[in-house]
């Protein structure tokens, strides 16, 4: 008949106006001898994928809430709401980029044993903590020192340590041999003080492990005593070293 192409007497084409309509077609097996598979029968708009991977592609998160799972199909892994993007399971990566300012990581050392210091520069034993930062970031020492006494009133000097030697920039710029980076004056054997510090290390330009540590001595004749009240065994205390790395 014209307008049709039949073969076996079944009409497999018909003319339409300037279209040709395909007839009696078995779709399934034709999107096979194509080599189409199921994402041939799904519209841009209601895509299901159910396997598989995507790389090298970015993946727009919609305002509806839109989420991400592993591959349990359960465990939320990325999500968005409202504008906000949210991080729901996994680990951040070394190479991470932080907005400046913002806490890294934190570490801890305590001494809670006793300690006598004459008049050399000594290393506080128990405090001196090791830190991994990034390139040029910066870390906060916050040193708490819980008891500090002495047998006879005496001053007592300490200083801020990086890697075995004096910090740059952290002791008194205009004074006498005793420039140091925070002090205290003890009366007699049994009266003892706290003493805090903190500084901020803005000096670091290379990633890599820093060590930090409080050094003390004794500006008078006398030991000062770390932890112990210098006249007897009466009262102890703890004294802590805690290291906050911030971004760039």
């Amino acid at each position: 008949m014209a307008g049709e192409i039949q073969i076996d007497s079944v009409t497999a084409l018909t003319a339409s106006g300037s279209n040709i309509v395909l007839n009696n077609v078995d779709t399934a097996t034709n999107r096979t001898n194509l080599g189409l598979g199921s994402m041939a029968t799904q519209n841009a708009n209601a895509v299901a994928l159910t396997g598989g991977s995507i790389t090298g592609t970015e993946i727009d998160l919609k305002s509806s809430g839109t989420t991400i799972y592993k591959s349990d199909g359960t465990t939320a892994v990325l999500s968005e709401s409202g504008g906000v993007v949210t991080l729901n399971n996994g680990t951040i990566g070394s190479d991470v980029v932080f907005p400046s300012n913002h806490i890294i990581q934190v570490v801890q050392a305590k001494k809670t044993t006793g300690q006598s210091i004459g008049s050399t520069e000594t290393g506080i034993t128990g405090l001196s903590q090791s830190i991994v930062v990034k390139e040029n970031s910066k870390v906060l020492i916050c040193i708490n020192l819980g008891m500090v006494s002495s047998p006879a009133g005496a001053d007592a000097f300490f200083y801020l340590y990086r890697g075995g030697s004096a910090l740059s920039g952290t002791t008194h710029s205009d004074t006498t041999s005793n420039a140091h980076t925070f002090g205290q004056y003890i009366d007699n054997s049994y009266l003892y003080n706290t003493v805090s510090f903190m500084y901020l290390d803005e000096s670091i330009t290379s990633a890599g492990s820093y060590t930090y540590q409080p050094y003390a001595k004794s500006g008078s004749g006398t030991n000062i005593t770390i932890n112990k009240r210098a006249a007897d065994t009466w009262s102890g205390g703890i004294s802590t070293i805690i290291l906050m790395e911030f971004s760039a």
